[in-house]
Formats: structure tokens, C-alpha cells, sequence
């Protein structure tokens, strides 16, 4: 980020290139005429050493309170005041005795050091604050833009913290399509002009830094920075800097602190962007891979059997008796079903991966239930399922899927349990709960973790195509599932959904 480098002067020099101000004068001689006065007035009552440490203090004040330069000028306004009236002869800035020339020359130097001394410490003050305020603001930055999580986020921290640098107006602008648009500024409310655009457009096309003008020349108000980052960028600006603080060498090191650190933020928003979408393919391809693996052996088999029954049909049909005929048919008929539903299944599959909205209705659960039951004993006739349900409430979903999602646990429990199958529907709190229980061996511990986890993907090996489809389903109708052990044995598997708030 070499091109946010602001120029600056020798950190030594800062001091000595402070511009006094016409109030720092204009104090100075109010502060010098009071203290005059009270000489004046009190010439016959005090010592003339007493009116030089009043003339003393009041240039120690000048120099403390408005800088260096107003303390030099108080002193020599000091000294000729001092001249003028308690010098012989009086009112005249001639001097008659030797000694006072000592004594003048002594006074302004002593005014000279204690207006130099105070300058300097008032410098460091003004500095140290200047210091101290940058600091603050940078110790705070990093934590801030930490936490954001978005190109957007970034910008907002951004321009908060250049806001309170630059104490002055900040914007922070974006790309579009027809050019940049505004994206937030502070104050609430600020609008930049037609310049300040222009400034801005040539920042983020240039890819460097557009200064504001300089007082009085005509130009862009603000000055401009881009932060380029990948697929995109922003573009901060804030208010010209006044070259005459005392603090400004520390404001534009903290101004370029904070365009650093957000645009290092913008890199790692991207790289951390990058990374999850290299992780998001790397899970899909070996999703992929093991559904292609599954599917090798899932579709194999019906495919033999509905190839061995067609070729024994059409070569041996004539000589087999019609029983032999039959149970071929009945074989032919029962893995062409599968096949179906293995073709369902990846149907399903696919538009959860393309991630397609569920088409959402209000939904009686019960019936979706016994409707995907009904089809379950259709296609396993000598399957023991049993429904236990009392009257379920309404909920938000998709008829189709949640019927499909409910088959599919049950084909599960069919495929891997001999025993009855119960499914059953409840309400926990504010979730309707639809569990399948079989009184097979139980889930790997493995399929079990990965089916109560946020993960979408990555199913471990084993989990076949129906578990993946319903959690993709309930996911989709804003559910989660949940895998346990049965009370008699067995898995128990479970869909919730949330059930809606009654309106008011």
C-alpha cells in the first residue's frame, strides 16, 4: 500500500512548522496589556524585580497556552513594555543607564528561554494528544475489522474510524455497473459533490490516491483512497487534513494504518471466500464420488435381476411353468420399482443441490405421514409398520417433500431392520417431532453425528442416498434431524420442524 504514503515532515521539525494563529496573538497581547496595567499600578508598591517576574510569567503563559512563536513575540513585547515604562527615560524605548542595558538584555533572554521552553512543551503536548488520539483509534481498528464479515462490514469500520481521524466528513463508496455509488458517510447525512465523485472515480479506475485541493483552490473536498481487493473493491475518503495542526503527523499515521489494515481485511475476507468455496467443491466431489459408488452397486443389482428375469422370459418362457412365470414377472416388477425410487431419489437429490426453494404451504403433518406410510406398505407389503399419531397441528412446508422425506427413513428402517417399524408424531415444546423406530442394530456412530450436525454435505460412507435427501428435505423446510437409540432398540430417527406462532 505504497500509494496511501502520505507526505510529511522530520518528526524533529514539527514543532518549528506550526503557524501561529491570529487568537494565539491577539491573546497574547490581551494577556500583555493586563499585566501592564497591573505594573502600572502597582510600580510604587512592588520592587522592579517583582514586574519583571509579572512580565516573565505572562510570556511563560503566551508561550504555554498558543505555541512557541506567540512566546517569542510575547517576549519581545515584554521587554519593550518594560522599557517603555520602567525603563529611564519613561515612555521612550531609549535607554540612558548602561545597567539597564544589562538589565533588558538579561530580561530577553530569559523571556526568550521561558517563551522557548513553554513553546516546546505546549508542542509536545499538542503532539502527545495528537499521539495518544491516533493510537487509540488504531488499537481499536484491528479488533473491529476482526469481527467483520462481510466487504461491506469492512468499509463501515473503515469510515468510522476515518471520521473520528480525520475529524471531518468520511465517505465510503462502491462499484456499480454505472459508476460508484454511495454506500454510508458520517455525519449522517453528508452528500459528496459532483467533484468529490470525479476524485473518487479516478482513485478506484487509477488504482491510487486522489488528495483533496488545497484551501481555497477549486477540486475535490475530500481526499480519496481505493482498497482493491478480488471480484470487486471500495473506495474511502475523508476530509482534507489542515496542514497547520500540531497533530497532524500522527492523524495521517493512523489514517494509513486504517487503510492498511482494511484492506488487508478485504484480502482475507476474500482468500477466507475463496477457501470455503475450494472447500465446498472439494466436499461435492467426494460427495460425488461416493454416490457414484453407491449408485454402482445400487442400480447393479435390480438391472441384473430385471435383465436375468427378461433374457429367462423371452429364451426359456415356453418350457416354464406359469408359477416360475409369475415370480419372474413379480421379480421384473418389484426392481423396476427400485429403480424408480433410486431415480426419485436422485431427482430430489439434484434439485437440493441446485438449491431450489421449497414451495411452502400450510400443511397438515398427520397426513403427509400417513400418505408416505400408505406408499411405504404398498411397496413392501410384508413390512410391519404402524402409525402412532394424535391430532398434529399445521405447519409451514412442502406436502411433497416431507411425504418423501418420511418414505425415505422408513425405507431405510425397512432395508435395515426385520422387525415392526413405528411411526409416530408428536409436539416438543414449539417443534412437531415425526420419528421413525425400527429394531434393527442401530446407526453407525458416524452417520448419527453427521446427521445431527449443521453439515449439509460430506455424508459418511454407509449413509446411502435416503438419509442425505431427507436431511437436505428437512433442512430445506427449516428443520433439523436428530438420531438416537431406541427404548427397545434399534435407531430412532427423528424430523423436526418448527411449528409457526399463532398470529395475534
Amino acid at each position: 500500500m505504497d500509494r496511501f504514503e502520505p507526505s510529511r515532515l522530520p518528526p524533529d521539525d514539527r514543532r518549528w512548522s506550526t503557524m501561529p494563529r491570529f487568537g494565539g496573538f491577539l491573546g497574547a497581547a490581551l494577556l500583555l496589556a493586563l499585566v501592564t496595567l497591573a505594573a502600572d499600578r502597582l510600580h510604587e508598591l512592588l520592587p522592579e524585580n517583582v514586574s519583571i517576574l509579572l512580565f516573565l510569567t505572562a510570556v511563560l503563559i503566551s508561550a504555554a497556552a498558543f505555541g512557541f512563536w506567540v512566546g517569542i513575540a510575547s517576549a519581545v513585547g515584554a521587554i519593550a513594555a518594560f522599557n517603555f515604562l520602567f525603563v529611564e527615560p519613561h515612555f521612550t524605548l531609549h535607554i540612558a543607564q548602561p545597567q539597564d542595558l544589562i538589565t533588558l538584555a538579561v530580561f530577553l533572554l530569559a523571556a526568550s528561554l521561558t517563551g522557548l521552553l513553554a513553546g516546546r512543551l505546549r508542542e509536545q503536548v499538542d503532539a502527545a494528544k495528537g499521539r495518544a488520539a491516533a493510537l487509540e483509534v488504531v488499537s481499536r481498528v484491528s479488533g473491529d475489522l476482526a469481527g467483520a464479515a462481510s466487504a461491506e462490514d469492512v468499509a463501515r469500520i473503515a469510515l468510522r474510524h476515518l471520521h473520528e481521524l480525520a475529524q471531518g466528513p468520511a465517505v465510503a463508496l462502491v462499484p456499480e455497473q454505472d459508476g460508484l455509488r454511495l454506500l454510508a458517510a458520517l455525519p449522517q447525512g453528508y452528500a459528496p459533490v459532483a467533484s468529490d465523485l470525479d476524485a473518487a472515480d479516478i482513485a478506484f479506475r487509477r488504482r491510487r490516491a486522489e488528495f483533496a485541493a488545497a484551501r481555497g483552490w477549486a477540486g475535490s473536498r475530500l481526499s480519496f483512497y481505493p482498497l482493491h481487493a478480488d471480484g470487486g473493491g471500495t473506495v474511502l475518503g475523508h476530509a482534507r487534513l489542515d496542514p497547520d495542526r500540531r497533530d497532524r503527523e500522527w492523524r495521517e499515521t493512523g489514517i494509513e494504518v486504517v487503510l492498511r489494515q482494511s484492506e488487508q481485511a478485504l484480502q482475507r475476507l476474500a482468500l477466507a471466500e475463496a477457501a470455503e468455496a475450494e472447500r465446498r467443491r472439494a466436499v461435492s466431489e467426494e460427495t460425488r464420488a461416493a454416490l457414484l459408488a453407491s449408485l454402482s452397486h445400487d442400480l447393479r443389482t435390480p438391472l441384473a435381476t430385471i435383465l436375468g428375469a427378461v433374457t429367462t422370459l423371452r429364451e426359456l418362457g415356453a418350457t416354464l411353468p406359469p408359477a416360475a412365470q409369475a415370480d419372474l414377472l413379480a421379480a421384473i416388477e418389484e426392481e423396476t420399482g427400485r429403480l424408480a425410487r433410486y431415480v426419485e431419489k436422485l431427482l430430489q437429490l439434484t434439485r437440493l443441490q441446485a438449491g431450489i426453494a421449497a414451495q411452502m404451504a400450510w400443511v397438515d403433518a398427520g397426513d403427509a405421514m400417513q400418505a408416505a406410510v400408505a406408499r411405504a406398505r404398498r411397496s413392501w407389503p410384508k413390512a410391519r409398520i404402524a402409525t402412532e399419531a394424535a391430532a398434529l397441528p399445521m405447519i409451514r412446508a412442502e406436502a411433497g417433500l416431507l411425504e418423501q422425506a418420511i418414505f425415505n427413513l422408513v425405507e431405510n428402517a425397512v432395508k435395515y431392520s426385520q422387525g415392526p417399524i413405528r411411526v409416530t408424531g408428536a409436539v416438543e415444546g414449539q417443534e412437531l417431532v415425526l420419528t421413525v423406530l425400527d429394531s434393527g442394530r442401530g446407526l453407525p456412530p458416524a452417520i448419527a453425528e453427521w446427521l445431527a450436525s449443521d453439515e449439509a454435505v460430506g455424508a459418511p460412507p454407509g449413509a446411502g442416498l435416503g438419509l442425505p435427501i431427507c436431511k437436505g428435505i428437512t433442512r430445506a423446510l427449516g428443520g433439523r434431524m436428530t438420531a438416537q437409540r431406541g427404548s427397545s432398540g434399534g435407531a430412532a430417527l427423528a424430523i423436526r420442524l418448527p411449528i409457526p406462532k399463532p398470529r395475534a
